[in-house]
């Protein structure tokens, strides 16, 4: 188990091959005990914020299911798709022993994959691919079913909520090529070293995609001590390549 402090290598929505569409997939960002950019929290579930049981970033999504009627529990959010274009959907999963009398079943414009209740007390990812037909608004999220031994509630951790679009992938860093430090941010300040001296095209976001910073550095020092303490993605791009990371300011 994982806590990101520093470069944050798997942080796959911006980094790798695509770019995932969900918003707040990571569930870092909160109003109160709701996650952020999720539209739909049916009333057999009640969702708060986890940051013990973690598998990336410093929170994940602690859902507590309180029916067995499955019609009731449903978590989604809108996304916007493109006909013709194979979107890979997944999601991490976490079950307790001893609390594993329901699962995880993925919706994306339909109901898909189940997670594995008898998998308990290590991350799972369950994954499906879709093609839509059709361009426009589709509903993304998941479902919870009760299973056997079901005793009218159960507690399941979420985190990682990716629907990747291949068409935005980008050219990008490899690993060695760049260094952000110090992450996270105490004094105002993060330096971003790559081996060429051009300029570096630098756009930092909060976990909302709302973009705060953006700016032309030709000294690899980024100011940052207007942004509040948090969780930001710091996306980096020189001479046509560019990554995403998360970027801790404390």
């Amino acid at each position: 188990m994982k806590k990101f402090y520093f470069l944050a290598l798997t942080l796959i929505p911006f980094f790798g091959i695509s770019q995932s569409i969900a918003v707040n997939g990571g569930f870092e960002s909160f109003t109160g005990s709701t996650p952020d950019g999720w539209t739909l929290i049916d009333s057999g579930i009640t969702t708060e914020e986890e940051t013990t049981i973690i598998n990336e970033g410093s929170k994940s999504l602690k859902v507590t299911v309180t029916t067995g009627d499955q019609g009731n529990t449903d978590f989604r959010q809108t996304i916007n798709v493109t006909a013709g274009i194979e979107y890979t959907y997944s999601v991490d999963i976490y079950h307790l022993t001893g609390d594993n009398d329901a699962r995880v079943r993925l919706y994306i414009d339909g109901y898909e994959n189940y997670s594995d209740p008898s998998t308990t007390d290590s991350w799972q990812t369950v994954t499906t691919t879709f093609t839509p037909s059709v361009s426009g608004d589709i509903e993304v999220g998941l479902r919870f079913y009760d299973v056997s031994g079901w005793n009218g509630s159960s507690v399941i951790y979420v985190d990682n909520l990716l629907v990747t679009d291949p068409t935005l992938s980008t050219k990008n860093f490899e690993t060695a090529e760049f260094s952000v430090y110090p992450n996270p941010v105490t004094n105002g300040f993060v330096n971003i070293k790559t081996t060429s001296n051009d300029a570096i095209n630098v756009t930092v976001f909060d976990v909302l995609g709302k973009q705060v910073v953006k700016q032309t550095l030709t000294t690899n020092r980024l100011n940052v001590s207007n942004l509040k303490a948090g969780m930001y993605l710091l996306n980096i791009e020189q001479n046509g390549a560019s990554t995403t990371k998360k970027l801790v300011i404390e």
